[in-house]
């Protein structure tokens, strides 16, 4: 563009226009390396929230197999209800210190991947 042909007014609106988009390039460039390099940070992470949600998800599920055989035990009178009732509670405890673990580190999962989506949408598309 020949700025030669424009008003001093115009030419300073057109520098200032400008210099204005040279700054929201800046930034969008800016804000577009943040949001992969915090991707990559994220994907770190989830790989090892997942391993301890699977970890956690399989320690729940012996601790409730652990609980049905103590059950079949008291049942089948092998062992007495007085006996196995502190077992018991402990297990229970356990299981729901865990299952509340779980609980967390899935919303953890979960409100990280919902958060990023739009971040994630906006700099690869």
């Amino acid at each position: 563009m020949k700025l030669e042909a424009l008003l001093p007014s115009e030419v300073r609106s057109y520098e200032e226009l400008v210099s204005m988009l040279d700054k929201l390039d800046s930034e969008w460039d800016s804000y577009r390396r943040d949001v992969l390099s915090f991707m990559d940070s994220w994907e770190r992470v989830k790989v090892r929230l997942l391993e301890k949600i699977s970890k956690t998800e399989g320690l729940v599920r012996a601790i409730e197999s652990e609980l049905e055989e103590l059950k079949v035990e008291v049942a089948l009178g092998l062992r007495s209800e007085d006996e196995s009732r502190d077992e018991l509670e402990k297990l229970m405890r356990r299981r729901e210190e865990l299952e509340d673990r779980l609980g967390a580190l899935r919303s953890f999962l979960e409100e990280i991947e919902t958060r990023i989506r739009d971040h994630r949408d906006r700099v690869t598309t």
